[in-house]
């Protein structure tokens, strides 16, 4: 039996009133005073709710804490009970909003740990639409040995049949493949695929969160949010992939992302099923590489 998420409470006050809306709802709760809070001491909580006055009591440990919400604005006073009680109540909302995929038992099981992100040298993102299940299957088979990088994985299909992608397990039995359901950290020689029911989040730590938004876009995931929001993790992500697909999403994020830095490789139209989304990263001009399935493992490997 999965057990109730536990919630961090950063509290600079004695009032029990938002720990006790937090038990009531069912979860599980840990309490610190912002004095407490010491970077690589802190327990894995799901989520960090935030109830201080002083904001810069907390402004450094902001850049380290995860998950977290910063529940600051429009914050009243506690004195000011009933309007107090109201911020509570939405607090308790939003919770619910970030945890119901943990409360839900939707979460996928992994064996990725938050230590084993320190070894990954680099974040690819393989993506595609439309025959990119076979050229990606194509690209891991030839990586015999797994680089030691983390992958994520975001292909157009419809939610209801996302759990299917995990067969792509079959192509390289050395590289685990995880739904990215829940909470999950990324790590050398693992596949998180991201999911076509829910958005994700990127942390600080390596850490990749499901939420409980869905795509806003006709396809989903959206492999240009997908981009963007990777354009904001720390270390820049190493680079990205685009396979076989019909249409063009994923040419916006891919400037993004080479604007970090980041490589951006494409498979050669010639050789895929449906060859419009890479073309239109090579369109965009800032395509470095372009190769078979086979030819872009090769090429990653020997970057390792």
């Amino acid at each position: 039996m999965r057990a109730e998420p536990l919630i961090g409470l950063i509290c600079d006050h004695t009032s029990p009133i938002l720990a006790g809306y937090i038990q009531r709802s069912g979860y599980r709760i840990l309490q610190v005073a912002p004095d407490q809070l010491v970077e690589g001491e802190m327990p894995v909580v799901d989520v960090w709710v935030v109830d201080c006055a002083d904001t810069n009591a907390i402004a450094d440990a902001t850049l380290w804490l995860e998950p977290r919400i910063l529940a600051l604005s429009n914050r009243p006073a506690p004195e000011h009970y009933q309007d107090y009680r109201v911020w509570c109540e939405r607090i308790i909302t939003t919770l619910e909003k970030w945890t119901g995929h943990l409360r839900h038992g939707e979460a996928a099981p992994t064996l990725s740990t938050p230590a084993a992100f320190s070894r990954v040298q680099g974040v690819w993102l393989l993506a595609g639409s439309t025959g990119a299940f076979g050229a990606v299957s194509r690209f891991l088979a030839t990586l015999r040995e797994p680089p030691p990088v983390a992958f994520l994985y975001a292909q157009h299909i419809d939610p209801r049949q996302e759990s299917s992608l995990a067969a792509i397990n079959m192509a390289n039995r050395n590289i685990q493949c995880t739904l990215a359901l829940g909470r999950h950290w990324l790590n050398p020689g693992q596949l998180l695929i991201v999911p076509a029911s829910s958005q994700l989040r990127f942390g600080r730590q390596g850490e990749v969160f499901s939420t409980r938004q869905a795509w806003d876009t006709p396809e989903s995931p959206s492999i240009n949010n997908v981009m963007l929001a990777m354009a904001g993790m720390s270390p820049t992500p190493a680079g990205v992939i685009v396979f076989s697909g019909a249409g063009e999403d994923g040419s916006t994020g891919v400037r993004a992302l080479a604007q970090r830095g980041s490589r951006i490789w494409a498979q050669r139209p010639e050789t895929s099923e449906a060859p419009s989304m890479p073309r239109a990263i090579i369109n965009t001009g800032i395509a470095s590489y372009t190769a078979s399935p086979e030819a872009l493992a090769v090429q990653l490997r020997s970057l390792y």
